[in-house]
């Protein structure tokens, strides 16, 4: 089952990182580099809550999974590697829910994308939502990652740290 989802995951960060185009409208974003980074990791690992899932970042209008995945914790480590803590509130129905994430940074672009997966899985179904954010803030107890272009972005996470 692993094998599985680390499959669909690869396939799905491949898939999106093949389809960005290189717009100008994309010039007007931050860049980061790989010393940024120890932000969001500590160079060994950093925990971070998620205050915030917007389906609309610029009218706060926030996702109907708000309440179930602001529980959950998000420990960031080094190579991409992201531990997911659920909460205690399902986004499914059931006990068999599933959180996965990772980050994918692309030094020569300066660009760093979060994947984020949930899903239940049951005796004959997996049912799951997935999504790709690109890394739009970075300061040291924020993070945020959203869709969309400057001044008009969509789905957006937004964590902190103490």
């Amino acid at each position: 089952m692993n094998n599985f989802k680390l499959s669909i995951l690869s396939l799905l960060i491949l898939i999106i990182t093949t389809s960005c185009s290189s717009d100008d409208d994309n010039a007007s974003q931050e860049l980061y580099s790989s010393e940024d980074l120890s932000i969001m990791h500590n160079n060994s690992s950093k925990t971070w809550k998620l205050e915030a899932y917007f389906i609309d970042y610029n009218s706060k209008q926030k996702s109907e999974q708000n309440d179930c995945l602001v529980d959950d914790i998000y420990t960031f480590k080094p190579d991409g590697i992201i531990e997911v803590a659920a909460g205690l509130e399902n986004c499914y129905y059931g006990d068999n829910e599933i959180a996965e994430a990772e980050y994918s940074f692309y030094e020569d672009e300066g660009r760093l994308y979060i994947t984020i997966i949930r899903g239940e899985v049951t005796e004959d179904l997996v049912k799951s939502t997935s999504f790709t954010l690109q890394l739009i803030e970075l300061t040291e107890n924020r993070m945020v990652f959203a869709s969309g272009d400057k001044d008009n972005y969509k789905i957006s996470l937004i964590f902190i740290t103490e």
